[in-house]
């Protein structure tokens, strides 16, 4: 935009303006809450995640369920108590047996044997029991920014559907 571009009062954009000086406020308040935006010089330890890791375990909505039921629910939870929350917030609520099935394998093959594999839980296959680890707490700041996202992005959507 040239400076003839711009609005009658407007201040131009600065060229040094960084990518994210319009960060939403509600995402900087996440962030700084949850310590990620501190200026701690100390090496992160190993139950620490990196923003890319996170960001793309949690890009599956899959995923984001397993994190915020093991985080509300408790420490450990049984793949049932999982799977039931799984459905309980579904759209309709009464999915066929089929469906049923299909979830429950991509849980169980999939999402849990994901996030057991980068240390985000413990999923214990024999017992069916999913833990909590240091690395899932380290999550919220993560899960927290995309679900806000989530829904910034249905609120959008409906208001550009009127």
């Amino acid at each position: 935009m040239s400076r003839s571009d711009t609005p009658t009062g407007a201040t131009p954009p600065s060229s040094d303006a960084l990518p994210f000086d319009d960060v939403a406020p509600a995402t900087i308040r996440v962030l700084a809450d949850c310590g990620v935006l501190s200026d701690d010089p100390d090496e992160p330890d190993e139950s620490e995640c990196s923003p890319d890791s996170a960001f793309k375990l949690l890009a599956h909505p899959g995923r984001r369920i397993v994190v915020t039921h093991l985080l509300s629910a408790g420490p450990t939870v049984t793949v049932s108590q999982l799977l039931d929350y799984v459905f309980s917030q579904s759209d309709t609520g009464s999915e066929s047996t089929e469906t049923r099935q299909e979830v429950t394998e991509a849980f169980t093959s999939r999402h849990l044997p994901k996030l057991d594999a980068d240390g985000y839980i413990s999923y214990d296959l024999e017992h069916q029991r999913i833990t909590a680890t240091d690395k899932t707490a380290n999550m919220k700041p993560y899960l927290a920014l995309a679900i806000l996202q989530e829904r910034t992005s249905v609120s959008d959507q409906a208001v550009s559907q009127r």
